[in-house]
């Protein structure tokens, strides 16, 4: 059997991301038809194709910010991973222009009076409006406002929080921000629509990381002789001598029977009778069976958490 390679994956991933992209197709056509032009309709579609084409979780951000520019208009972006609680955020700005608020030294005792820090991340996973809790007047009024904001001249907000699958005190927050204009209810609409699709997209792409992660670890061992034989013992039943584990590490490196002789300072047929020995303790009957099967020992650990 071959080894899980990207084109599987892509292509299981694809027929899931077919699953979502018809589900969004669904709700648009059932809840927005008088709220969303076609032209939102099939932006929003576009935008979709793209996040579930995307491979690399670090660009993510980026692309969502710009990509967001022509679906809700605004002046200023932000796409961080946020984990309030130890104080920790990777910032990613669009445009990114000074002073960018994340660097500021006063960023983590200002973003605790956030007006919408009471429903943001107590209701994650949907849309909210600066003024669905303060007016923008107010808004002024406020040490955050004319520390962080002020500086950018932008005093309205949409934002949402997308809680992190693999740590749950982490989050992916998504702000829009606009000077004088609020966002209206049309905008909130796109962005909670677009929310689940920015958040399948990032479980498969973290997902498919670290099924390749786990293999890639599993044949660092395999590319090791003086680790292969302990995984052996550790993973398998076959019970091989450590002259056999030796031989067939060297099977699968690819090496003829003459180039093992010469490898480990036996004969080549000696090194023959070695690899007919192990192949019954293996179950197979010859080397290609033997490299298959222990490929997809190495694999099933990927496999059973993929």
């Amino acid at each position: 059997m071959p080894l899980i390679n990207s084109s599987a994956l892509e292509s299981s991933a694809l027929a899931g991301d077919q699953l979502h992209l018809k589900s969004l197709r669904g709700r648009l056509m059932r809840n927005t038809m008088l709220q969303l032009s076609s032209a939102d309709c099939e932006k929003l579609m576009t935008l979709t194709g793209e996040l579930h084409a995307l491979h690399d979780a670090g660009s993510l951000p980026q692309h969502v910010l710009k990509s967001l520019r022509a679906l809700i208009p605004h002046e200023f972006g932000g796409c961080h991973l946020i984990e309030p609680s130890r104080h920790h955020i990777a910032a990613c700005y669009e445009p990114e222009r000074p002073p960018l608020p994340s660097q500021h030294k006063e960023f983590w005792r200002l973003t605790k009076s956030h007006p919408l820090n009471r429903v943001l991340f107590a209701k994650p996973s949907k849309a909210w409006k600066l003024s669905d809790v303060i007016s923008r007047h107010a808004f002024h009024d406020t040490e955050f406002y004319n520390v962080l904001y002020r500086p950018l001249g932008v005093d309205c907000e949409l934002v949402a929080a997308l809680p992190d699958h693999r740590t749950p005190s982490a989050f992916l927050l998504i702000s829009l921000h606009r000077r004088r204009t609020d966002f209206s209810e049309r905008d909130r609409l796109v962005l909670n629509l677009l929310l689940p699709q920015v958040a399948n997209a990032r479980r498969r792409m973290h997902d498919s990381a670290e099924v390749f992660g786990r293999r890639d670890e599993s044949f660092r061992v395999l590319d090791e002789e003086g680790g292969f034989r302990d995984w052996l013992v550790a993973h398998t039943p076959w019970a091989l001598t450590q002259r056999e584990g030796q031989v067939l590490f060297w099977l699968c490196q690819g090496k003829t029977n003459a180039e093992i002789g010469r490898i480990l300072g036996i004969a080549e047929r000696t090194a023959e009778t070695h690899a007919l020995h192990l192949y019954p303790k293996m179950g197979v009957e010859n080397r290609y069976n033997a490299i298959a099967t222990l490929n997809r020992l190495v694999m099933s650990p990927a496999r059973e958490h993929a």
